[in-house]
């Protein structure tokens, strides 16, 4: 398992020691599971610059108001391309599985700028079958606020109905179990925003412990469909925004998504505002 960074040249990101989080406000964050290896075998090819062309189009082609992006299901090759396409940078976890092609496979962030990446994390897998998971977070800074950071992660559960334990499991650890310097638990020191393909519905027991922690981009849980902002293609929800941190507190507004014919999830967004408390 393995962190990869790319920065394009001229990139004010780079590594250093995160300064304490102020507010970020007003800008959106997605996450999207992109269907990389089983839909597209690792193609990196012109229908990634068709979907970066339709996030830009959500913002007016402002590429700047995005916070960060989470892809899932990503070969490495796509995760650059897409940050290439949108002028932004990205960090990427190998989860140990190759794509069809033989690249790397797993989850990326992008982000215009960030103080840090943090060391990235399999997650829980008790019985030691399937594929395995992971979550990379960068500690990101909105365009024009250089001093406001936010840790910006994605991450994708474990699939299957009898996979809702091992859920139960990686949700606690990326909500108080995971400790990415050795010390402190995401959002100890500020706000934190994980989006990820949960692999849940809303109401399933095993995303208890962030729906009690954190803010969702849909509001409060629904219990049953139609959803408000169904995220696959078969009508359910099953991708997610979530906010948490100490000192701070989250609203959404403007959540919404946008079907595409190139992958079986929906893009997934909301605009963001943290404000400390």
């Amino acid at each position: 398992m393995c962190v990869l960074v790319a920065l394009p040249a001229g990139s004010g990101a780079e590594p250093g020691a995160a300064a304490a989080p102020r507010p970020a406000r007003g800008h959106y964050v997605g996450t999207f599971n992109i269907y990389g290896n089983v839909g597209h075998r690792g193609d990196a090819g012109d229908w990634i610059k068709d979907e970066a062309d339709a996030i830009r189009n959500l913002t007016l082609g402002d590429t700047e108001r995005w916070l960060f992006i989470g892809l899932q299901e990503v070969c490495k090759a796509q995760g650059e391309r897409f940050a290439r396409e949108l002028g932004m940078n990205s960090a990427f976890v190998d989860t140990g599985t190759d794509c069809d092609d033989g690249q790397p496979y797993g989850n990326s962030v992008l982000f215009h700028s960030a103080s840090k990446i943090l060391p990235p994390a399999l997650l829980p897998n008790p019985d030691n079958m399937g594929d395995e998971r992971g979550i990379i977070c960068a500690v990101v800074r909105p365009p024009g606020h250089p001093d406001s950071q936010v840790t910006a992660c994605s991450t994708h559960l474990s699939v299957g109905a009898s996979k809702d334990r091992e859920r139960e499991a990686q949700t606690a650890f990326i909500h108080h179990g995971w400790k990415p310097d050795g010390t402190h638990a995401l959002g100890a020191d500020g706000p934190v925003v994980v989006s990820g393909d949960l692999n849940a519905l809303p109401d399933d027991p095993e995303l208890d412990v962030i729906y009690r922690g954190g803010t969702e981009a849909s509001g409060p849980r629904e219990t049953e469909s139609p959803y408000a902002h169904p995220t696959y293609d078969d009508g359910r929800k099953i991708d997610y925004l979530f906010a948490w941190g100490a000192r701070s507190s989250a609203r959404w507004q403007h959540t919404g998504i946008r079907p595409t014919g190139n992958s079986d999830h929906n893009f997934y967004y909301s605009d963001l505002s943290i404000s400390r408390q």
